[in-house]
């Protein structure tokens, strides 16, 4: 199964104390966005909070999309870590119990460069047969994973087929797409660079607003597969105050907010991300409602 089209960067329900999963949530989360035309999810991700699960809770995460999407959908398991050998076993897990790809941030807090990254990249790669999506945000793993290294990790090692780019660097969203489309698939994980991404024909994104505007965004993905660029442009001017919003405050949270507030059950962020506070829901809840429905998840119509 290819990755490609609108990826639904799966929130993690919680119960109301934070302390558990919420797997009844998390499968009619799951329910919802095929409902709402996603093409795939991708479990304990950023936006899923995986920085506050214990490994076991990742595990499971992705045991549970993978069982409630039964092939309907990709699943793209986040299956990145601070060390090689945590990231073989979650990597090895997830293919064992069926995900259809791998997406891995680089090691985290402590520092590592390109030579490392590659082992790393290597690493995974020998233990495990399923595709690898390089994820590279910066600002969370210190460090940049520039055109010319996604170009060598590609060549060089054959899995890695995907790069999820949430650099906000325009520059190298262009030449990946020019220049490289035929080295590696291009996602685009940043939602403020939506419009150029989807002008430029990106066969693919990764967005947390997945959860609960997958009618929107689907409509966008296939704008841009038939060139109609009026209609790309129309929706995002609609949905950029949304977009604007959530990129100023703690994403996540934002998020789930944003789900709460359209009928989707998904519990608080886990500490220590700070909750929304009830003046950000009104803002949110003032900028969702004047939104056209169609955009929305059709939860919100239930």
């Amino acid at each position: 199964m290819t990755l490609k089209g609108v990826l639904s960067a799966i929130v993690t329900p919680f119960t109301p104390d934070g302390e558990q999963i919420d797997e009844a949530a998390l499968r009619a989360l799951v329910e919802q966005g095929i409902e709402d035309g996603v093409d795939g999810f991708v479990p304990a991700g950023g936006t899923g909070e995986f920085s506050v699960l214990s490994q076991a809770e990742r595990m499971r995460l992705i045991e549970v999309v993978v069982d409630q999407t039964a092939g309907r959908a990709s699943v793209l398991a986040h299956t990145g870590a601070t060390s090689t050998r945590e990231a073989v076993k979650l990597s090895k897990h997830a293919e064992e119990v069926g995900a259809t790809a791998l997406m891995l941030a680089t090691p985290y807090y402590e520092p590592i460069g390109f030579d490392e990254a590659w082992s790393y990249y290597a690493g995974v790669a020998d233990a495990t047969s399923l595709p690898i999506c390089a994820y590279n945000f910066p600002p969370a793993t210190g460090l940049h994973l520039d055109v010319d290294f996604l170009v060598k990790l590609a060549r060089e090692i054959p899995q890695v087929k995907y790069v999820k780019d949430s650099s906000s660097n325009i520059m190298q969203m262009n030449t990946l797409l020019a220049d490289h489309a035929n080295d590696i698939t291009f996602l685009n994980g940043e939602d403020v660079l939506m419009l150029p991404a989807l002008m430029l024909k990106a066969p693919g994104m990764v967005m947390g607003v997945a959860n609960f505007m997958s009618p929107g965004l689907a409509k966008l993905q296939h704008a841009s597969e038939t060139g109609d660029d009026q209609t790309i442009v129309d929706i995002w001017r609609e949905i950029n105050p949304l977009i604007r919003f959530l990129a100023s405050n703690r994403y996540s949270s934002g998020v789930k907010a944003a789900c709460e507030l359209l009928g989707l059950t998904v519990g608080p962020v886990r500490a220590p991300i700070p909750q929304f506070t009830a003046a950000q829901k009104e803002q949110l809840k003032v900028i969702l409602n004047q939104l056209d429905p169609s955009l929305l998840t059709k939860a919100a119509n239930k």
